[in-house]
Formats: C-alpha cells, sequence, structure tokens
C-alpha cells in the first residue's frame, strides 16, 4: 500500500517535452508542359481581384460620403410598417384578453346556472 502511494504522486508530475522546431524545406512542384501557363493564370487571377477589390473600394467610398454625423440613415425614414406593425400586435392582444375574460364570465355562469338546478331538484 506505501508503495503504491509515491507511484500515484509521480503520475501527477506535469511531463515536460521540449518543442522541437523543425524546419520544412520548401518543396515546389514543376511540370515541363505546363511552365508558363500557371504562372500566367496566376497574373491573370491576381489582376481580376485587384480590380475586384478597386471597385469594392470606390462602392464604400460612394456609400460613405452620404454619412452625417457617423450615421448612415435614408433621409425619408418611414414609420408606418412599424406603426402598422404595433397596431395589429395590440388588435391580437385586446382579442386574446377579451376571450379570456369572456370564457371566465361564460364558465362562472354555467356553474352557477347548473348550481341553481342542483338546488331547485333537490328542493322538490
Amino acid at each position: 500500500m506505501a508503495s503504491s502511494l509515491p507511484s500515484f504522486c509521480s503520475l501527477n508530475k506535469p511531463f515536460y517535452r521540449p518543442k522541437a522546431h523543425k524546419y520544412y524545406s520548401q518543396v515546389r512542384s514543376q511540370s515541363f508542359m505546363d511552365e508558363g501557363k500557371s504562372a500566367n493564370i496566376v497574373d491573370a487571377n491576381l489582376r481580376i481581384l485587384r480590380d475586384r477589390i478597386e471597385e469594392v473600394k470606390k462602392k464604400e467610398r460612394l456609400n460613405t460620403c452620404n454619412l452625417q454625423n457617423g450615421w448612415n440613415y435614408q433621409a425619408g425614414h418611414d414609420n408606418k410598417h412599424k406603426k402598422a406593425a404595433i397596431l395589429s400586435e395590440s388588435i391580437q392582444l385586446i382579442g386574446t384578453v377579451s376571450g379570456a375574460v369572456g370564457l371566465v364570465f361564460f364558465t362562472g355562469s354555467f356553474l352557477i346556472y347548473l348550481a341553481s338546478i342542483l338546488v331547485h331538484l333537490s328542493s322538490s
């Protein structure tokens, strides 16, 4: 028992392994049949990418010209949609509440009616 305790404690010690940095040599793949074409395709793709980046930058510059005090809102902001949504939700809420209250009154009235019938039948 005493011998198992030190072996248990030795498992809790952190295991330190120095990291070995591996340096890989650069591997290049070449095909003699496709020697000039691949470089031309890469250059063409880079040229297209640069053109697209320039287009995006131009669009961003045009969009940021409208900024006033750091906000990019449209001048004619319309609240009609928001008001219509609020009105619709409030009508739905009123309908739900009135339906619940009506159900309570109907159920209470029905129970009072049944109780009065039972009292009338038992007294006869």
